[in-house]
């Protein structure tokens, strides 16, 4: 494929901006699940042309400014496999989209690469025990009291899940200068990113090095430095390669293509989407027995968001650039202070699995995720429940999201410790081991765990750039599928 032009910039314009930001400082959020009723394809498109007519889809270029020219509220839409489908974009037989996507989350064989069995979710992106699968994915920040953006989605044309906020997701701490996302066991979110290369992202502090960083250029900031086309389709990724990019017929001919020769999903990405419970009762009872220090142990952070080995002094402020600035291979080899079997250091590794400091790193920037879920709340006969709305973007579904959920967070022979994660959403509860190792106690070097999390639902999506939305939602388009090959393609 011909490479996109030299620098990101020029296509921020055509990039959803939450590939630049995970809107921190929009605090409320919303999540819509939607299916289109068989027959409604036309009144779907149209429904969804005027959402995104209403401007609240940012690209990358507006949130860029978003310091200057503030924004309070927006949204991104992805779709699934079988939503693409439904609203007439058929795939090229020359440039396929990966097996991952076209197969979905939901699938029984993604359903045993992800550990998945059993399970009984409520939605996933393919038709099956969960129900009609799920087409279109909407996410929705506002600033607080601002309001939701949709009230409803018209239900002649669509059935819809709701995932909403929940509203004690931000909270300000001894120590904070302003409120922190935290999740519902009580621990800051959002703090291990990667930082795209050509993609400063601007949603507070979170991504400026730190003093240290800029007099040590090539110090602990850049371990989190991580090439576009790890998460942007069509970019240099790790690999130095062009991140491939599928197409579908009738993209050529629709002069929307924002480079010579781009492909349909170019400044686009995949979204690994779970819904995720948390017990809070169960964990609750854990800490009473064990005290916050285990709890902090396998979070693999202080609640506040310091690492482990840290003092912590709420005169001493830290920027979240600095508090994500460390290794373990020289101070922690061992998992005495972060155990090896935490979460976060199941979830990056960071310099622990190669032979040395920088192949372990070069190795673990293969496999990153792009954070971009929120807390949620459910309340229902009487009954809360909470958890996360997770979304990592990734360009390569297979070797970072299905990678990291299956070779490290839900694998029991993970670096010898015959254990998986509890906090990601549980495995078969027959075989799910109750204990985690923690080098150091007096009392054998292990404390019994409980479930803490259950996976409700799951799918996969793609997050199209604003040209390539153009195009599936376009009077053009829907033309084209009705009158053209393209339409005979997707029959039946």
């Amino acid at each position: 494929m011909k490479a996109p032009a030299a620098h990101l910039a020029h296509h921020f314009d055509d990039i959803q901006g939450m590939l630049r930001s995970g809107y921190g400082w929009l605090q409320d959020s919303r999540f819509w699940l939607l299916t289109i009723r068989d027959g409604q394809e036309a009144a779907a498109r149209a429904w969804l042309a005027k959402f995104v007519e209403s401007g609240v889809i940012a690209n990358a270029k507006k949130v860029g400014k978003s310091r200057t020219h503030p924004i309070a509220k927006a949204a991104a839409i992805a779709f699934s496999f079988s939503g693409l489908t439904k609203l007439g974009c058929v795939e090229d037989t020359l440039y396929p989209f990966p097996t991952p996507f076209r197969s979905g989350m939901g699938s029984d064989a993604r359903a045993l690469l992800l550990r998945d069995n059993p399970r009984a979710w409520r939605w996933s992106d393919v038709d099956g025990d969960s129900g009609d699968a799920v087409h279109v994915l909407i996410a929705e920040w506002t600033e607080r009291g601002v309001g939701p953006i949709i009230s409803r989605p018209d239900e002649t044309i669509f059935s819809a899940i709701q995932v909403d906020n929940d509203p004690c997701s931000f909270r300000k701490l001894e120590g904070d200068k302003e409120e922190k996302l935290r999740e519902a066991f009580g621990f800051r979110d959002g703090l291990a990113q990667p930082i795209i290369m050509g993609l400063k992202q601007d949603d507070g502090v979170r991504l400026r090095p730190s003093e240290k960083d800029k007099k040590e250029p090539d110090a602990l900031y850049n371990d989190r430095v991580v090439q576009p086309g790890e998460f942007i389709l069509g970019y240099r990724n790790e690999y130095d390669e062009l991140t491939y990019c599928p197409d579908v017929k009738g993209w050529g001919a629709s002069g929307l293509a924002k480079h010579p020769g781009g492909r349909f999903a170019l400044n686009g990405s995949y979204l690994a989407v779970r819904q995720i419970e948390q017990d809070v009762a169960a964990f609750d009872r854990f800490r009473e027995v064990n005290g916050q220090h285990i709890c902090n142990k396998l979070m693999g952070r202080q609640d506040n968001g310091w690492p482990l080995a840290w003092k912590y002094d709420p005169s001493t402020p830290k920027t979240d650039s600095e508090l994500d600035a460390f290794r373990y291979r020289v101070d922690d080899a061992n998992g005495f202070i972060c155990p090896k079997g935490a979460h976060i250091r199941r979830a990056n590794p960071r310099d622990t699995l190669g032979a040395d400091v920088k192949s372990s790193i070069k190795s673990t920037k293969l496999h990153r995720l792009l954070r971009r879920g929120r807390p949620y709340r459910e309340d229902s006969n009487g009954e809360t429940r909470k958890g996360i709305f997770f979304i990592a973007c990734n360009a390569d579904l297979e070797r970072q999201f299905e990678f990291v959920q299956q070779r490290w967070a839900r694998n029991p022979s993970f670096v010898n410790l015959h254990a998986d994660d509890p906090l990601v959403g549980s495995s078969d509860p027959r075989t799910f081991p109750k204990a985690l190792s923690l080098p150091g106690l007096p009392s054998g070097g292990e404390v019994s765990l409980a479930n803490f999390a259950t996976t409700l639902g799951g799918g996969y999506f793609f997050l199209p750039g604003l040209a390539a939305l153009e195009f599936i939602l376009g009077e053009e388009g829907a033309a084209k599928f009705a009158t053209s090959e393209v339409a005979e393609a997707a029959a039946p």
